[in-house]
């Protein structure tokens, strides 16, 4: 299924793509290809009158501009005219200001093909984050990546193949250390955290409607439309989304095509927002593993553990 790229695609996004090639060279793939149990989440509001969107200051994802990036007079006249709209996508685009801290679950895929699991941990105010990736195919896992991003240090682990990578700003080659934190603590989680499944609902605000309601026990925009051809080709037709109202997370999603049949999704579950982490969470034991220098390159330059394993905490 070949995917016509969407309008807009921000270094934030670009960010999880890039991480994606090198930890999951299909998990890019399967992006540009595409873009229950009862589900319960709790989300606690952040403090009031604190919201850098108003006060042109500093996000915390250090990437994204003080003000929203309209490429064009045109759209940023558009979304002043569907102000209430608008504001939806911009809550999207700098959720992780409202977020201090966000623990759960989620699905995401093509039922037909691959689908990922993803649980994860991560506090953005102490910069942490511990996260894991699945990656099936008919239900069956294929594959298992852990990471643990803390102190400025990311180790990335395949534990059914007892490797694991290590790495440090000094180290990295993505760019400035603002891209080595927002890569890291974005992997694995940003596909709800930190969305880039706005640009469906961007510039397009014609083509989609929304109400306020409560779903897994917090207030959220229940968003109901079609996707356009311009928007993605391979996702054209009906869709429906819902969003945190507070904080811009991504609890749901879902395309739909021929039949009524989903052609992709994200599921969220058991999402707790600003709640608190525990710090014994951030964590990750790869004793007896070996240190490699590329996951995708196993054998080229690995390296033995001295004692065993790295200490992680």
């Amino acid at each position: 299924m070949k995917k016509k790229l969407l309008p807009i695609f921000l270094v934030s996004c670009l960010s999880l793509i890039l991480l994606g090639i090198k930890v999951y060279p299909k998990l890019s793939t399967t992006l540009e290809n595409t873009f229950n149990d009862k589900d319960t989440s709790t989300e606690v509001q952040g403090k009031q009158g604190n919201d850098p969107t108003k006060n042109n200051i500093q996000h915390r994802n250090k990437l994204l501009s003080v003000t929203f990036p309209f490429e064009t007079k045109e759209r940023e006249k558009f979304a002043k005219e569907h102000a209430d709209q608008f504001n939806i996508v911009k809550k999207m685009y700098y959720s992780w200001d409202y977020i201090r801290n966000v623990q759960g679950e989620f699905e995401w895929g093509d039922p037909g093909g691959e689908t990922f699991y993803n649980k994860f941990y991560v506090d953005f105010i102490k910069k942490k984050n511990h996260a894991k990736n699945e990656r099936l195919k008919k239900g069956k896992v294929i594959e298992t990546q852990n990471l643990l991003f803390k102190d400025n240090v990311a180790i990335l682990q395949m534990p059914k193949k007892g490797i694991f990578t290590k790495k440090s700003i000094e180290e990295y080659k993505g760019g400035s250390a603002e891209a080595f934190e927002a890569d890291y603590l974005g992997a694995f989680n940003r596909m709800v955290t930190n969305s880039e499944w706005f640009t469906l609902i961007y510039d397009d605000y014609k083509n989609w409607t929304y109400k306020e309601g409560e779903k897994f026990g917090i207030p959220v925009y229940e968003i109901k439309g079609e996707i356009p051809k311009n928007k993605s080709n391979s996702l054209t037709g009906p869709f429906t989304m819902v969003v945190s109202k507070r904080t811009g997370v991504l609890l749901d999603l879902k395309c739909y095509g021929d039949g009524n049949n989903i052609k992709f999704f994200v599921t969220a579950r058991n999402i707790e927002i600003n709640k608190g982490i525990k710090n014994d969470v951030f964590n990750l034991d790869v004793s007896g593993n070996k240190e490699v220098s590329n996951l995708n390159s196993v054998g080229d330059h690995a390296v033995e553990n001295k004692s065993g394993g790295v200490k992680t905490d």
